[in-house]
Parts: structure tokens; C-alpha cells; sequence
């Protein structure tokens, strides 16, 4: 296929039969959350859940990954268990832990990864990526804030999710992005239109971007859907035209349906056949079915 390949089965076997080292370019990663949840495709709930997030700690299963996983990776695994015990939080960290390992493997020494994650596992996910990058390959934690219905009782409603963002060396490939702030009186340096005053300013690390709702243009209906703004943003400023960009858990497809929006290259996993089927009618190419 002329822009890229989905691949329908388990990413981390896919990841070591057909991805080859230092391939990609850019990773975008959008692993389940440990939610303990299960999720429902919306209005079809009666028709069961599409995936479920939940995760417990098995220790024979812990001590696999232990043994199959990078030694960086492994000692990383172990003192998160020092801190947070045999707990459902061990298992998910455990379970991801062969993806990274892969995900480190493919990445070219000029490339990114985001990995996209809940904020109470980003803290053990970024001492597994320290681990797997080195300390000095951290560059962001990105705060993607949006507005949704819920609000906390005991606590304020949880309404951003953690983008980790690492490299893979010094000599990796970043375009600065830009947004447009808007002022109410005029300063040095702001230009006005029909709206009022304004600058476009370099984007910080906390993004406001409107989450994939209900009643939003670009939805679904599939669960855990992303905004193409987000991914559009992290396609555009950490990559080139041509690249490859890959996401291994590709779910309704926004990474991919970015991608080739922008003209790079891409490559698409996902367990879920449903998941490829909806990626598949974004981008409007046929599945791929290997591993």
C-alpha cells in the first residue's frame, strides 16, 4: 500500500516479525490507561464491552516479562514494585513493558516517542522510560486539558491526560508549533484582525484541546477516540514529509488518519478487528492481517 500497513494482531509479536530496528521515524503510543474499566462502543451497550482495562498482578506472568524484557527495563519493573507493591498498578506496568521494549528497538536514533497516558500511572511509566531512554532523552510531559461531563466529589474532576515525550538522542527531529492567543488590549508585538488583538505564540507544554464528544464532527463512536488536533500537532512538530510514523495501538486510527493528512508514511497495530475497521474507513485501506 502506497502510505502505510495495518497489521491486525498482538503488537509486540507484529513488532518483532515485520518492523525491523531503527525503521520509524516518530512513535505515537495510546496504550489502555489501567482504568479498571471496561469500554462500550456509545449507544451500543447492550452489545458488550469492546475491551476491558483491567489488570491483575500475577507473579509467574510478572517474572516472565522480567525475564524476556531489556535489563534496563527490568530493574525499572523492580523498583516499581519496591514502591507500589503486587497491585493491579505492577501488572499494567509489567504487561507494557515488552511494547516499549520493542517500541525502543525500532525507533531510529533521530526519532520520538509520546506515550500517552492516565496521570496516576504516568509517574511509573516515565521511570520505565527514563530506564529504556536514559534520564537525559525526557523532554516533555505534555498536558493535554479538555472539558467533559463528571465532576469529583472528593476531589477536582480529573480532566487532563500525561503525553510523555522522549527521544531517542540529541539529534532528534522537533518544528516548533504555534498557537494564537488572544489579548484584550494591544502590547508590543500583537497584531489585530476583525476578532480583536492577538499573537501567535510558541505552543507551552499545556494543550486545550477539545475532546472527541458526542455531538463532535470527527467522531466515531468508537471508545477512547482522540481529537485530530492532538495528534495532528505531534505528527507536524516531530516529524518530516515521508516519515514513518507508527502507532501500536492504533485504535479508531487518528494517528495514522494524521499522518497521512501530512504526508508522512505510516504504520498501524491494533488487537481489535472492530479497531481496524474503523481505522480502515478513515483512511479508506484495506487491512493487512498478519501475526
Amino acid at each position: 500500500m502506497p502510505n502505510g500497513t495495518l497489521y491486525c494482531g498482538d503488537n509486540v509479536a507484529i513488532l518483532r516479525q515485520w518492523v525491523p530496528d531503527r525503521s520509524v521515524d516518530l512513535i505515537y503510543a495510546d496504550p489502555p490507561f489501567n482504568s479498571g474499566h471496561a469500554y462500550y462502543a456509545t449507544g451500543k451497550k447492550h452489545e458488550g464491552p469492546r475491551f476491558g482495562d483491567v489488570w491483575k498482578f500475577d507473579v509467574d506472568k510478572y517474572q516472565a516479562t522480567l525475564d524476556q524484557s531489556h535489563p534496563a527495563l527490568t530493574r525499572g519493573l523492580q523498583a516499581i514494585r519496591s514502591i507500589i507493591g503486587e497491585c493491579d498498578g505492577l501488572a499494567y506496568c509489567a504487561a507494557l513493558a515488552p511494547c516499549l521494549s520493542e517500541l525502543r528497538r525500532v525507533l531510529k536514533d533521530t526519532g520520538s516517542l509520546y506515550l500517552h497516558c492516565d496521570v496516576r500511572m504516568s509517574h511509573c511509566l516515565r521511570l520505565m522510560l527514563d530506564a529504556l531512554f536514559g534520564r537525559g532523552r525526557f523532554r516533555n510531559e505534555i498536558v493535554w486539558a479538555y472539558r467533559t461531563g463528571g465532576a469529583g466529589k472528593r476531589h477536582f474532576a480529573r480532566k487532563h491526560d500525561a503525553i510523555l515525550f522522549y527521544t531517542a538522542s540529541d539529534r532528534y527531529t522537533f518544528h516548533p508549533q504555534r498557537e494564537r492567543v488572544r489579548y484584550r488590549k494591544q502590547f508590543f508585538g500583537a497584531q489585530r484582525d476583525e476578532h480583536g488583538f492577538y499573537a501567535d505564540v510558541l505552543v507551552r507544554d499545556v494543550w486545550e484541546i477539545p475532546a472527541v464528544i458526542n455531538v463532535s464532527s470527527e467522531r466515531t463512536g468508537y471508545p477512547t477516540q482522540k481529537p485530530l488536533a492532538l495528534l495532528e500537532r505531534i505528527v507536524a512538530a516531530s516529524s518530516n514529509e515521508g516519515d514513518v510514523v507508527l502507532d501500536p495501538y492504533c485504535g479508531s486510527g487518528t494517528a495514522l488518519v494524521a499522518a497521512q493528512k501530512l504526508g508522512r508514511r505510516w504504520i498501524g497495530i491494533d488487537a481489535s478487528e472492530e479497531a481496524l475497521r474503523v481505522t480502515q474507513t478513515r483512511l479508506g485501506i484495506p487491512v493487512v492481517e498478519r501475526g
